[in-house]
């Protein structure tokens, strides 16, 4: 029995000074791992206007939409990226007054570059709202005013395009659509469908063209017809046909010039007959007014017939083969027969009176 309390008491004094000696250990432990459970706090940390980061942030996303909206160069997107730089004092006041006093600067720039543009009817809803000076007066301009004087002004020109259209025309029935159809319609026409109703018409005129043409004319057309650009169509009414024209022509006429000289070697021909034959004619005339004179027993009357100038022009003429000159050279003849007679008589008159 006495043994077993020894030891206890062994133990008990074996083990106590290790308790005592632990205890400051776990007092420390216990006091450092109260000082660890404190929040940390960053010192230079601003919080935004709005006492939290998280409505800062709300703010920077706000702000970036605006500016994946904007233009680039435009005072609203030059705004936008300084706010975004800057401070979220500068994101609050560019939410707050910065980005409308951009927009305006904006909207008057936009309507100032309509007006320097425009037709009449938009320049004067421009400048219209020019003067009122309000942000509310552009907004109203830009959002629906400028929509309603553009499509005026497309009447207008539309109008005017009528007027020089061919009646019946692809071109003119184009224009009557329009006229009839909606904003957009006239817009659309004014932009892309005269364009094509001219390019239809003309495509047309050239068909007309080439079906009373000669080989280069119709080669010409054909050409510009399987084209599919506009100018060469154009062309082809502007300058083309009229040098096909040219060599259509000159192979008419190359053609042409050989029949004609067979048709002058045929008349040259017919006239060196017609001469020939004239000629002989007047030949035997001559030959009959010399025969006639011979039998009448004057061709001795040498003076007669040298004092007879209309004797002695028609025997020129008989000579050089006048053959409608023989009538007047045997007239000619007979008279100075008939003066050369009377002279005789008058000789032998006298002669008989002296004896």
């Amino acid at each position: 029995m006495k043994l077993s309390r020894i030891s206890s008491a062994v133990a008990a004094a074996a083990i106590a000074p290790a308790v005592l000696f632990a205890s400051p250990a776990v007092a420390a432990d216990a006091t450092t791992s109260a000082a660890n459970s404190a929040p940390d706090t960053a010192p230079d940390a601003k919080p935004d206007t709005q006492g939290n980061s998280k409505a800062d942030e709300d703010n920077r996303v706000a702000i970036l939409r605006i500016i994946h909206k904007s233009r680039p160069g435009s005072s609203v997107y030059d705004a936008a990226q300084a706010a975004m730089n800057g401070s979220p004092e500068d994101r609050v006041r560019f939410l707050k007054e910065g980005y409308e006093l951009a927009q305006f600067a904006d909207d008057r720039l936009r309507t100032v570059q309509i007006s320097s543009t425009a037709g009449k009817g938009l320049r004067k809803a421009a400048l219209e709202a020019l003067r009122k000076g309000t942000h509310e007066a552009l907004r109203q301009f830009l959002e629906v005013g400028q929509y309603a004087a553009r499509d005026e002004d497309n009447r207008v020109e539309i109008s005017r395009i009528l007027h020089t259209a061919k009646r019946g025309s692809v071109l003119y029935e184009s224009i009557q659509k329009a006229l009839d159809g909606s904003p957009e319609d006239r817009t659309r026409f004014l932009e892309v469908g005269q364009s094509e109703a001219r390019e239809t018409d003309d495509r047309i005129l050239v068909t007309r063209i080439s079906g009373g043409g000669g080989r280069h004319l119709k080669e010409a057309a054909r050409k510009a017809l399987l084209s599919d650009r506009a100018e060469d169509i154009r062309h082809f009414l502007d300058v083309g046909q009229y040098e096909a024209r040219k060599l259509d022509d000159a192979e008419a006429a190359k053609a042409n010039g050989g029949k004609d000289q067979e048709n002058a070697e045929e008349g040259q021909e017919s006239k060196d007959v017609k001469a020939t034959s004239g000629e002989r004619q007047t030949q035997g005339g001559a030959e009959d007014v010399k025969g006639a004179m011979e039998s009448n027993g004057t061709t001795g009357a040498k003076p007669a017939v040298a004092t007879s100038s209309t004797a002695s022009s028609g025997a020129q003429l008989a000579a050089t083969g006048a053959g409608s000159a023989a009538p007047w050279a045997i007239s000619g003849a007979a008279g100075a027969v008939a003066a050369g007679a009377g002279l005789i008589l008058a000789s032998r008159r006298r002669v008989s009176r002296e004896d």
